[in-house]
């Protein structure tokens, strides 16, 4: 539900208008004048290198790819789309982030232009080309390994208490947390993209964040 709410706004905001000049400029220069769209524009192993772990499952098409490892969590989409009007798609894109409660963050010397949107989704711009990377989220995968070594852990033991401490203290700056303060499951959902959409300021997702942008590079570098 979280992401059927983000994804909704994002499509209602990000509308290009009527074809302009650069739609002329678009058709006259395909994407596949640029990219081969049989292919991913980023390898396996190109994301496994930035992501610090083997890809094991690629799925989607070239310019629309999820990255999966057998660290659950660990993944990130890429999205790449040639668009009439880039700059709109991206005053677009700040203006869901808006909406669903965020601040759009600028990245500086990255593309023509990018930014940080809810749920630390980063948006490029180079050209007509727009580029959205969802990176892994590390909140979720430090709070996975932290339960493990819980129930891992003999029961009842001083290291299962310790484990729980840290599970715990993954937990507290979870954004899911808002959505379990009461109300319906529409509420708790609306919390819930209302708190991923601000910047939360933790390592995980400084690290996150960081991950996306070595991805971006990576894309920009082949466009």
């Amino acid at each position: 539900m979280v992401v059927g709410l983000l994804t909704t706004c994002l499509i209602a905001c990000g509308q290009s208008p009527a074809p302009t000049d650069s739609a002329q400029k678009s058709a006259q220069h395909p994407v596949s004048s640029h990219r081969d769209l049989g292919r991913a524009v980023l390898t396996r192993e190109e994301v496994a290198a930035i992501l610090g772990s083997p890809v094991t499952f690629a799925e989607g098409a070239a310019t629309d790819m999820e990255y999966r490892t057998d660290t659950l969590s660990l993944e990130t989409t890429i999205g790449i789309e040639v668009d009439n009007d880039s700059e709109m798609a991206m005053t677009g894109a700040r203006k869901a982030t808006t909406m669903l409660g965020g601040t759009p963050e600028e990245v500086p010397d990255l593309g023509d232009e990018a930014f940080f949107g809810s749920m630390s989704v980063l948006y490029v711009r180079k050209g007509d080309d727009v580029i959205t990377v969802t990176p892994p989220n590390f909140q979720q995968i430090a709070a996975i390994a932290a339960y493990g070594k819980v129930t891992d852990a003999k029961m009842g033991s001083a290291q299962q208490a310790q484990a729980m401490n840290e599970f715990v203290q993954t937990e507290k700056t979870d954004p899911v947390q808002a959505g379990l303060q009461g109300g319906d499951d529409t509420q708790g959902a609306l919390a819930v993209v209302a708190a991923a959409s601000q910047k939360q300021g933790t390592a995980y997702e400084a690290h996150g964040r960081s991950v996306a942008v070595a991805l971006a590079e990576k894309v920009l570098s082949k466009l």
